[in-house]
C-alpha cells in the first residue's frame, strides 16, 4: 500500500473539514511513494480519527499539519494541531476506550464523541506491529505520531 496517497487523502479531508473554521492545513510528504504492507482501510481509519480530532479541537485560524516520514527502518505518520491541547495528567489516558478528558470533550456539546477513536487508532497501529503516541501542551496543541516498522529485506545470495 502506498502510505503517501493515504496521507495525502487524509490531508484533503482535513482541508474540507477545517474550511468553515478557517484552519490552515499543511502537508509534508516525501516526493516518492512509500510502500508498506498494511491494510489500507485500517490505516485510513487511523488517519481519519487523528485528522477529525485535530480539526475538532483546533480553534478557528489554527493549523493542522499532516506529515509522512520515510526513514531507514520505519515509516511515521503524524497529525499535529495548534488546538486546545491535553493536560499532562490526562495524556496517559487518551488511548483508553471511552475516556474523555474534561467537559470540553464531553459526549455532547461542542465536541461530541464516544471516546473510541484513539483507542481504535492504537489497536490499528499495534495490529500492524507499530506504535502510536501523543505529545501535547495545553493551549499550544497536540501531535499524534504512529510509527510502523518496515519489513526486513533479505539479502540476495
Amino acid at each position: 500500500t502506498d502510505m503517501r496517497s493515504l496521507v495525502a487523502e487524509a490531508a484533503e479531508t482535513a482541508e474540507i473539514l477545517g474550511e468553515e473554521r478557517q484552519l490552515a492545513v499543511q502537508i509534508e510528504l516525501p516526493p516518492q511513494p512509500v510502500k508498506l504492507p498494511v491494510d489500507p482501510g485500517r490505516i485510513r481509519q487511523l488517519l481519519m480519527n487523528l485528522v477529525t480530532n485535530a480539526v475538532k479541537y483546533t480553534p478557528p485560524g489554527g493549523t493542522v499539519t499532516v506529515r509522512l516520514v520515510d526513514a531507514a527502518d520505519t515509516v511515521t505518520l503524524s497529525v499535529q494541531d495548534t488546538g486546545i491541547g491535553i493536560a499532562p495528567g490526562d495524556l496517559p489516558n487518551v488511548f483508553e476506550r471511552f475516556w474523555r478528558a474534561d467537559i470540553a470533550r464531553s459526549r455532547t456539546g461542542e465536541h461530541p464523541g464516544t471516546g473510541l477513536g484513539l483507542a481504535i487508532s492504537k489497536w490499528i497501529a499495534e495490529a500492524h506491529g507499530g506504535t502510536i503516541e501523543a505529545q501535547s501542551r495545553p493551549g499550544r496543541g497536540s501531535i499524534f505520531t504512529a510509527t510502523f516498522p518496515k519489513p526486513a529485506v533479505s539479502p540476495v545470495p
